[in-house]
């Protein structure tokens, strides 16, 4: 009998160890429970399909409702989506006619914002949650980017390569300014040794050229529509264009304007001016085609971006100018952000003996306000 005490001592120490364990761990559970500094979701919301979900609502626009969770981190659900919301925590909200609701608590039902006092309000009156002051027609929202890439390399050949782009809007409820400018430049200096030993430097210029572009846009009733005007200047000493400048009215549609979606289609009229340095000076009317857009994903980690600038030349189509940018944005520290960005630019109307196709891949760090 006394030979199996070792073994039995053994499984009782084991099963302490097992209740020691589970006593703790059920302890630590329930002190997280009761930890007043744990912030328990002030929202529930039941889906059309009755799925449920616990978060806290941070932001309701353009028909969708921003929610935090514990587990999927943000997440956007449309509004006609849900059949019921319940959310303990004050917010304010901005209707499509311009009134402000102070809110104590927020409730959706069956696609109305439970009013007391009055009667409900439909979802698809609902402009805005937390209204910034530009947002309720106070003033502008000033917002941009500037970025740079450069190249240092040295060797045989000495090259410096400089990439400079900026980027700004101020925006109102009433309209919007946008500033894009570009500027290229880069430097070789060639070294070579003579018969005799010596160094031969010289310096040569292989980019010269940059874009100034202004937009103005007057949003219409609804304003997802707009109408605005743009003016254009560009030079490039290697493409022989002295100045180039092209100005015309617009018809504007924000075709997706959600947070983690955006994009812009313009069309309209441009008068387009060529001054060359050396070949005869050209001018035309064309069509201007205009896509601007980016999309997010990964939580915001991650954005794609587009802009596309078209002139069809309506007396020659070979003479049209298109120019592509595509780009992944990732943010750094700080609102520092980096991107790797393609760009092709089609010069159909280039003087005679240019090239009139120009293509880049680029690695931009900037910052963003």
């Amino acid at each position: 009998m006394r030979c199996c005490q070792p073994t039995v001592r053994i499984h009782l120490l084991l099963l302490a160890g097992l209740y020691s364990s589970f006593v703790s761990g059920v302890a630590f559970a329930l002190s997280d429970q009761l930890n007043p500094e744990v912030q328990l979701p002030t929202a529930r919301i039941v889906l059309l399909d009755d799925s449920i979900i616990f978060g806290d609502v941070t932001d309701i626009s353009e028909g969708t409702v921003h929610v935090s969770t514990l587990w999927m981190g943000e997440i956007m659900i449309p509004l006609a989506a849900i059949s019921t919301l319940e959310s303990e925590k004050e917010i304010e909200l901005l209707t499509t006619d311009d009134r402000r609701l102070s809110l104590s608590q927020l409730q959706l039902v069956e696609g109305e914002v439970v009013l007391e006092g009055e009667n409900n309000l439909s979802v698809q009156k609902l402009s805005v949650s937390n209204p910034e002051a530009w947002e309720a027609g106070q003033g502008y929202h000033l917002t941009g980017r500037a970025s740079t890439a450069f190249v240092y390399n040295r060797g045989n050949t000495d090259t410096d390569e400089i990439n400079a782009d900026l980027e700004m809007t101020l925006e109102s409820r009433r309209d919007r300014f946008t500033l894009r400018g570009d500027l290229e430049d880069t430097s070789s200096n060639i070294s070579t040794i003579t018969e005799n030993g010596d160094t031969l430097r010289s310096n040569q210029t292989t980019a010269d050229n940059w874009q100034l572009t202004g937009k103005y846009d007057y949003y219409l009733a609804d304003p997802r529509n707009y109408l605005g005007v743009n003016l254009g200047l560009t030079a490039d000493q290697f493409a022989d264009v002295g100045q180039r400048y092209f100005v015309g009215p617009y018809y504007g549609r924000k075709l997706f304007t959600r947070d983690d979606l955006k994009l812009d289609a313009e069309l309209g009229i441009s008068y387009v001016d060529t001054d060359f340095i050396v070949a005869e000076d050209s001018d035309y009317f064309g069509a201007n085609i205009n896509f601007t857009g980016e999309t997010s994903f990964l939580d915001g980690t991650l954005t794609l971006y587009l802009r596309q600038v078209s002139i069809v030349n309506l007396s020659s189509m070979s003479k049209s100018i298109f120019r592509t940018t595509v780009g992944l944005r990732f943010p750094l520290l700080l609102g520092f952000e980096a991107a790797a960005e393609m760009s092709s630019d089609y010069d159909g109307g280039a003087a005679e003996g240019k090239n009139n196709h120009d293509e880049a891949l680029k690695l931009r760090v900037g910052y963003q306000w």
